[in-house]
């Protein structure tokens, strides 16, 4: 088969989802990351969407990180998405409430205010509510199986839980036990910390520093670390 080739961003989590089925299936497959504050007249060419992450196989652009995810579940052996069409079909259903949390997150770190930021935060953490009610406390969303659902919420969770080092109360080990070891089973995948740049904490922290809104207003600067206070 063609070797894919998966275009990124050091700091997109929804390319990362593609990196972690690419690495979980032991796929042979180069990567370029892009500045997307700046971006390659190649690329802007190639994405409709003018988005990350894009998969080129031979002269085929597929875009979208949920469709490369389905192909590249399609194309190669060790299957992720479930037989049973009905638990397939709800699959789906909860990597689509994966990408609504993922960008309530998003909206989270650019919350202007102490007051939205609050707002948002108690939104996802509804959202959290509504997770917690269809897991069944095994190690992975399906049971004991890794699939394209984990590979989704993945990255969402690290990236969370960079978020919780600077504010901390979004995994309550009380009000969702099962989200806990769900995210801690995830974020020990070897699939998971190969999807990423060594770096991506600190770039993130890095990132969020140069926002404007509530989030820096948590992150203080001293002696060249970062000291993290909690609104908690």
């Amino acid at each position: 088969m063609i070797k894919p080739k998966l275009i990124s961003f050091k700091l997109c989590p929804f390319a990362q989802r593609a990196a972690i089925v690419l690495n979980h299936k032991r796929v042979e497959y180069d990567i370029e990351y892009i500045d997307l504050a700046s971006p390659p007249a190649w690329f802007t060419k190639l994405s409709p969407l003018k988005k990350v992450p894009i998969l080129l196989v031979g002269d085929n652009v597929i875009f979208d990180s949920v469709v490369i995810n389905e192909y590249l579940d399609e194309a190669y052996p060790n299957q992720l998405h479930p037989q049973d069409i009905i638990v397939r079909a709800m699959n789906r259903c909860w990597i689509e409430f994966g990408n609504d949390c993922m960008w309530s997150m998003y909206h989270l770190s650019m919350a202007e205010t102490e007051a939205k930021y609050n707002v948002i935060r108690e939104i996802l953490v509804n959202k959290f509510d509504q997770i917690e009610k269809v897991l069944i406390g095994t190690p992975y969303f399906n049971g004991k199986a890794f699939s394209l659902v984990d590979a989704s919420y993945a990255p969402f969770f690290q990236y969370l839980a960079y978020l919780d080092e600077i504010s901390s109360g979004f995994f309550d080990t009380f009000r969702h036990p099962k989200i806990n070891i769900w995210k801690s089973n995830l974020l020990k995948l070897e699939s998971v910390k190969r999807s990423c740049v060594t770096e991506v904490g600190q770039l993130y922290r890095e990132q969020l520093q140069k926002r404007q809104g509530y989030i820096p207003t948590l992150l203080v600067i001293s002696h060249g670390q970062d000291i993290v206070k909690s609104n908690y």
